[in-house]
């Protein structure tokens, strides 16, 4: 009897008589043939025919469970569903559901997009109207986050990239806005093919961060990308090209780009460079190499805002030409003072407010040289500072507080002090009759913890509590002060404690009616702004940046919460 023939009704009533005795215990003795050495021979042919009948036999059990089992699937499935639906919130009306997908893909913070723990999978795995919601709404699949090195962390394997082709042709036909962080150097294969799934929506890309690592490749490939970007209007690329990198320049067609962030970092004078539409650009962060890199298209950014460069190496420049900036209001630049100065002498910023320089060099020798040229520039252009930020040693010589009075606007100021250098005459300097007369605002930041140094805090609380008794005929008093110290990946936790006499004294000065900007929590002082920002605007700004990537944890920071709740 084969396993066709039990098909047969008959056969099957005799599979199923069979099935009795398979699970009677008491019947499990195997009865034989008897056997002479003259009848042997039928007798293997009559075992030979049991063995493939009760071989069939176990086939047919085998099949029929494999069914039972799947039937059994599906009417729990269908249990699940009709169990589901028995829910309210399940049978809600449609346009209550999503309103409530959105909300709760807003509060998944954590999803990665190669996850299937990312909450727009997570909805659509509940039931089948569900489903058919969830992937019906476009605007839930229009945040994209990759982190590779966290994905395969979590998944222990490389996730399938169908899951990241899935996603995007879910979020269409509308704008995208993707984080992809690709900085693992083992996974270059695998971070191309997902950079390329990604290109081929580059024309719904409304806001994207890419971060290389020192991937030059993936660089190069980006720039190389059609360039026509009709949507995107907030760029931002991380990456650092090792030397030896070939010239590739790229110009991108972007009409509603309004922010760009090139951190690109290289020693290579022919690196990848990508030409965007400056004329319409509101705010740039960049790292160009030498100050003409800036000079020559500086003419160019006639909508700028706000501008952060950071000079790799200075390059003297024969030939120097004035370029006005006519709206930018907020100019932060650093690397060698030459640079600084140099680009301070080549421009005119009429509605300057806000500027911050941070050269490279101890500052103190040539300190009067950057007070002038930052004097000239409000003098040339002219502008009104109100915000300043630099290191304290740039009030550290004799002549500060003459330079200074040229640029007596200064209602807002940052300074990072360094235990490591003098600041004896620098504090002294602060503390003139006429130097900065319309301080209210006073910054500090330390570049190490002011423990280290006792005196220089008590100092400092010394220049803070004599701004703050000064006569009307000597200017304003201080008003607020905000306090921090630099932190770095081998500290990334330390804050100023609170348990000095200096700061004790600063409690005191606070309730006469300064007003110190932070909190005290388990013996520390957190500033407001952090070690890294030190206004409002600045604040403002992260959190713009944060909510386009749906307030990612991968980019959160405390200040910036603090600031949003």
């Amino acid at each position: 009897m084969t396993l066709e023939t039990v098909q047969d009704p008959v056969a099957l009533s005799e599979v199923a008589r069979y099935l009795h005795d398979y699970l009677d215990p008491n019947a499990q003795n195997i009865e034989l043939p008897a056997v002479d050495f003259d009848h042997i021979s039928d007798a293997m042919k009559q075992i030979t025919v049991d063995v493939e009948r009760i071989h069939v036999h176990a086939d047919t059990y085998e099949e029929a469970a494999l069914t039972a089992r799947k039937k059994a699937l599906h009417m729990q499935s269908i249990l699940n569903s009709y169990r589901n639906l028995s829910i309210p919130l399940v049978r809600m009306p449609t346009e209550i559901l999503t309103l409530l997908f959105e909300s709760c893909v807003r509060s998944d913070t954590g999803g990665d997009s190669l996850s299937h723990e990312a909450m727009p999978f997570v909805l659509s795995h509940v039931c089948r109207r569900w489903r058919m919601i969830v992937n019906s709404m476009p605007s839930l699949w229009q945040t994209i986050r990759l982190h590779n090195q966290k994905t395969v962390a979590h998944n222990r394997c490389l996730p399938s990239l169908s899951i990241l082709r899935l996603w995007l042709d879910r979020s269409e036909p509308l704008p995208i806005s993707c984080l992809a962080i690709l900085d693992a150097p083992d996974l270059c294969e695998y971070n191309l093919k997902t950079l390329n799934l990604l290109i081929q929506h580059s024309q719904r890309w409304f806001a994207v961060h890419f971060s290389f690592g020192n991937q030059g490749g993936l660089y190069h490939h980006l720039c190389s990308i059609p360039p026509l970007l009709p949507l995107l209007r907030h760029f931002r690329v991380e990456v650092d090209i090792r030397i030896g990198s070939h010239l590739v320049l790229a110009t991108w067609t972007a009409p509603n780009l309004k922010e760009a962030t090139l951190l690109v970092q290289s020693t290579s004078s022919t690196a990848t460079t990508v030409r965007l539409p400056w004329s319409q650009l509101e705010g740039l962060v960049w790292f160009p190499n030498t100050p003409r890199s800036f000079l020559d298209i500086s003419s160019a950014f006639l909508r700028l805002r706000r501008c952060c460069i950071q000079i790799s190496r200075h390059v003297d420049i024969d030939s120097l030409h004035q370029s006005t900036l006519p709206h930018l209001h907020q100019f932060e630049i650093s690397g060698p003072y030459r640079s600084i100065i140099e680009i301070l002498c080549c421009v005119s910023l009429p509605a300057l407010e806000i500027l911050d320089v941070d050269p490279d060099e101890q500052i103190g020798p040539v300190a009067d040289q950057l007070l002038s040229a930052i004097a000239r520039l409000q003098l040339r252009s002219p502008c009104d500072i109100r915000c300043f930020s630099a290191p304290f040693s740039l009030f550290s010589s004799p002549n500060s507080p003459a330079l200074v009075s040229n640029i007596d606007t200064i209602q807002e100021l940052r300074i990072s002090i360094s235990t490591e250098e003098e600041n004896d005459i620098s504090i002294t300097n602060l503390m003139g009759p006429n130097t900065l007369r319309n301080l209210k605002v006073l910054h500090l930041l330390f570049r190490e913890p002011p423990e280290e140094d006792v005196t220089l805090l008590d100092k400092i609380v010394e220049l803070v509590a004599f701004r703050r008794q000064r006569k009307p005929s000597s200017g304003l008093c201080l008003d607020k002060l905000s306090l921090d110290v630099i932190r770095t990946p081998e500290v990334p936790d330390i804050h100023i404690s609170i348990q000095s006499k200096a700061f004790q004294k600063l409690f005191k000065l606070q309730r006469e009616g300064l007003s110190l900007l932070g909190s005290a929590m388990n013996e520390e002082w957190h500033s407001f702004f952090g070690d890294t920002r030190w206004s409002n605007e600045d604040l403002q700004r992260a959190a713009q940046y944060w909510e386009r990537f749906g307030y990612s944890d991968w980019l959160f920071e405390q200040e910036i919460d603090d600031y949003i709740t």
